[in-house]
């Protein structure tokens, strides 16, 4: 059978890309979002198996991307592996779904009678940067690895990916030495990488606590030319606020990339899924941690209501 793999591009897409590759070998790859897999999913047409991980499903486009992915799984095998929050009643047979979980340790758990048992540390690695380390699940698996050596690995890809975050062709080289099981300390420049990174993040850390703008129920920064989703943390932290953002300028859209991490009992994905919209914009993601799109011209705009969102949300 033709395989072909639909994944996303951080430290838990990439190694469960890798365990989908190690199962479905010669399988090519591709790097889509929530946003990007309604075209990038034409791509499947003429393949036999189609494997989509850690790719969020839209709420407002998820009727349409269902439609699709429907008449898609009427001609082929369709595996979709997901651990984001669903749209309000959103059923599919090819559909697994768990929130508990990376999208790693589903995809090891899904495709393990066809991969070697060492190969759950490359599950590991994928939970372990994705924060989902601390399930009974996870936990089993970890038994079978030396958990200091685990966590410097699944440091070393979480950080090293961050130079070169674009790099697809980096990245599907990556897929591919995770997919023979490879150390990340043992893949080239990798390493490398993540000191450079590590030295970065400070720097960015001392900016934004110069730079973050503090809102009532929000902290952001703009265009601190690193990792969006760090940054995000350190505006939460710095600006005292439940939740930070950091949004970077696209030239060529004239669009804000935008990353929100938060803290407490809020639920980011339906008011970003509400919020977005009303400004051009598109986003979602998990209760703590989400981003998104909106255009440049419309991001003031965007931040304010977003910040009456938020209130509104923890009923402050």
């Amino acid at each position: 059978m033709k395989s072909i793999i639909f994944t996303h591009g951080d430290s838990d897409g990439l190694c469960a890309g890798a365990l989908a590759l190690a199962a479905f070998p010669d399988s090519p790859i591709y790097f889509t979002n929530a946003v990007s897999i309604m075209a990038d999913i034409e791509n499947a047409k003429g393949f036999d198996r189609v494997v989509i991980s850690d790719i969020a499903i839209n709420i407002p486009t998820s009727g349409q991307l269902k439609d699709r992915i429907d008449r898609l799984a009427a001609v082929a095998e369709v595996i979709y592996i997901d651990h984001h929050p669903l749209p309000e009643g959103f059923k599919a047979d090819w559909l697994t779904s768990d929130l508990t979980s990376s999208a790693s340790e589903m995809t090891y758990r899904y495709l393990k009678d066809r991969l070697p048992r060492d190969m759950n540390r490359v599950a590991l690695y994928g939970a372990i940067g994705d924060y989902r380390d601390d399930s009974l699940s996870v936990y089993s698996l970890v038994q079978d690895w030396d958990k200091r050596s685990l966590y410097y690995q699944a440091g070393t890809l979480s950080q090293g990916i961050e130079i070169g975050r674009r790099d697809y062709d980096w990245k599907r080289y990556l897929i591919m030495q995770l997919a023979k099981n490879a150390q990340p300390s043992d893949i080239q420049d990798l390493a490398k990488n993540a000191q450079r990174e590590a030295q970065s993040e400070n720097e960015m850390r001392l900016r934004v606590r110069q730079d973050v703008i503090r809102m009532r129920n929000l902290s952001y920064v703009l265009d601190e030319k690193a990792s969006i989703g760090k940054a995000a943390i350190y505006a939460r932290v710095y600006g005292r606020t439940p939740v930070g953002l950091s949004a970077e300028y696209r030239e060529g859209r004239d669009v804000y990339d935008f990353s929100l991490r938060a803290i407490g009992r809020i639920n980011l994905n339906p008011v970003i899924s509400r919020v977005a919209p009303k400004h051009g914009g598109n986003g979602g993601g998990h209760p703590l941690a989400a981003g998104g799109r909106v255009p440049a011209g419309n991001l003031k705009e965007f931040l304010r209501d977003l910040d009456d969102a938020i209130g509104e949300e923890l009923g402050v």
